[in-house]
């Protein structure tokens, strides 16, 4: 791994099916809320009076329990109000991203996964809050990806069908790149000026170690 990483931020994304364009994998995440659900959604999180989609999530995401949604909604904008969750889903803090993931989103329908670049990318992109941690030596890596901020999310060139610049690239069970990340850098800035007006930057995904 590249000593210049650096982690700026945790996703618990919701393992879905792979868009019809992209293939048929019955498994597929990514860290761009086009193509991925994540969790928490702060959107939903307003607690008191839930109603149309907000009791839909609450019997599908906690069995209808409505105590444990306002438990989860309360910790999700408190660390919203603090800048350390984002509108797409992007918790600044490992043990706040472990917190959620332990008692709300764990597995198999969920991964908690960790996204890693270069700063110099992240000096491209539009100014969010990030903090300066090392990747973690017992996280899995699982794949790469390109992607670029646009006001409060991500876009990934796979959204833009900007995969198709490069027929000979291979892919994981999720969807992930699956290519060194010198390479996806290479990818990254041979589409640049290319789908949506972001700057295109290479990261490397990790499953985070729950245990």
């Amino acid at each position: 791994m590249k000593k210049d990483m650096i982690t700026f931020g945790y996703y618990i994304c919701e393992i879905g099916k792979c868009p019809e364009y992209l293939g048929k994998s019955d498994k597929f995440i990514s860290v761009s809320d086009c193509l991925c659900e994540h969790e928490p959604e702060i959107v939903k999180c307003h607690g008191w009076s839930p109603r149309g989609d907000r009791a839909e999530y609450i019997n599908r995401c906690f069995g209808g329990d409505r105590e444990a949604y306002l438990r989860m909604s309360e910790k999700a904008n408190s660390l919203f109000e603090k800048d350390l969750l984002g509108m797409d889903g992007r918790i600044l803090r490992r043990e706040d991203a472990l917190y959620f993931y332990r008692e709300y989103f764990g597995a198999p329908k969920f991964m908690l996964v960790s996204v890693s670049t270069e700063e110099k990318y992240l000096a491209d992109n539009e100014q969010f809050p990030y903090d300066k941690i090392i990747p973690d030596e017992n996280d899995e890596l699982i794949g790469c990806d390109i992607i670029g901020r646009d006001i409060s999310s991500f876009h990934s060139f796979l959204c833009n069908s900007l995969h198709k610049e490069f027929p000979d690239a291979r892919f994981t069970e999720y969807g992930l790149l699956d290519e060194e990340y010198e390479k996806a850098a290479l990818m990254a800035r041979k589409i640049q000026g290319k789908g949506e007006p972001v700057n295109w930057m290479p990261v490397m995904i990790q499953r985070v170690s729950t245990e």
